[in-house]
């Protein structure tokens, strides 16, 4: 009788064949990295240009599944308080799904992501299967992750001289 060794959930081969994708869709140059501990942020991406740094920083959430869904919307379950967490970081943050036998992956930012009811502990979120991983515009997304630290970094630089003017 063969020994019984253990068996790779199809879970893990989902996750593990989603991170890959991932990374061999970002551009070249850029870094990404898997936080030591997942609270709703399952990698997070270093923006270069140049092979120079930039500072900017985008976190994903990733999601799999074996098959498609039916239509032109991929549906992810996300917990209301992943949402939370994502929303209330400095960061931009980025929902991919990942569907194995698309042999593809589908996006959608945070900020398209309608608020969910606080008291549910999941929802559904819909991406356009239009939104392919594979055939993202990086440099629309380096733009807006731009935009949007700009925007956070000036806030935090008024918060700084209002206080040192009340002093």
């Amino acid at each position: 009788m063969p020994k019984p060794y253990p068996v790779r959930s199809e879970t893990h081969e989902l996750e593990y064949q989603s991170e890959r994708f991932f990374r061999a869709c970002l551009p070249k140059g850029w870094t990404c990295e898997k936080p030591e501990h997942d609270y709703g942020v399952d990698l997070r991406v270093d923006i270069y240009e140049d092979h120079n740094a930039t500072g900017l920083e985008l976190v994903v959430q990733l999601k799999a599944s074996k098959a498609a869904a039916e239509g032109a919307m991929e549906t992810v379950r996300l917990r209301t308080t992943t949402y939370n967490r994502l929303r209330n970081r400095l960061q931009v943050a980025m929902l991919v799904k990942f569907v194995a036998d698309d042999k593809d992956a589908y996006w959608l930012l945070l900020r398209d992501i309608p608020p969910p009811m606080q008291n549910n502990r999941t929802f559904s979120v819909c991406i356009p299967k239009s939104n392919k991983l594979s055939a993202i515009e990086w440099d629309r997304i380096q733009q807006h992750v731009r935009e949007v630290t700009d925007a956070k970094l000036a806030a935090v630089r008024r918060d700084e001289i209002r206080r040192n003017n009340a002093e």
